[in-house]
């Protein structure tokens, strides 16, 4: 009884992560068409929001997925390791991303922005046409197959157990 309560935790934490996932998703690809600092402010904003429900779900998520093999004895299986090395991966991926380009952004448009672990105050924006240069080189490829290939290949494996 206790692995199916994990297996219904890992999965309601899969989903609330992808929910609040969403709006990150939903900013990269609007941003590439805006050039009104107000508006991406705003968009960047609303993406931080969901940060810390984004990051207690992938605990739960990492936790439940760390637990579970203990549990049923599968850490012998290849397709476990290759789930967590794959979804250490697409973190590890996201968050180098994100402090290159996301936070890098907030401080060429004016807002507070992170700078490892310390809140850096604002800082007046930047030119439009840097912000526009600093928009367009941040491609939104590497993320869409990070945030969807990686987890749909690990859904796959979870599912099939092909190894």
């Amino acid at each position: 009884m206790l692995v199916r309560w994990l297996v219904f935790l890992h999965v309601l934490s899969a989903l609330a992560f992808f929910l609040l996932h969403g709006t990150s998703a939903a900013m990269a690809f609007q941003l590439r068409k805006e050039t009104n600092f107000d508006r991406i402010r705003g968009m960047l904003d609303l993406s931080s929001s969901t940060l810390v429900g984004m990051g207690i779900a992938l605990l739960i998520l990492g936790l439940t997925g760390l637990t579970m093999p203990f549990l049923v004895h599968i850490w012998n299986r290849i397709y476990i390791w290759a789930s967590i090395v794959l979804m250490v991966g697409a973190v590890a991926y996201m968050g180098v991303f994100n402090e290159s380009h996301y936070k890098q952004l907030r401080r060429l448009v004016g807002l507070p922005y992170m700078k490892g672990s310390k809140t850096m105050p604002a800082e007046p924006p930047s030119s439009p046409e840097a912000v526009a240069a600093h928009i367009q080189m941040t491609s939104v490829v590497g993320l869409a197959i990070t945030g969807f290939v990686i987890p749909a290949i690990v859904l796959w494996m979870m599912i099939f157990k092909p190894f």
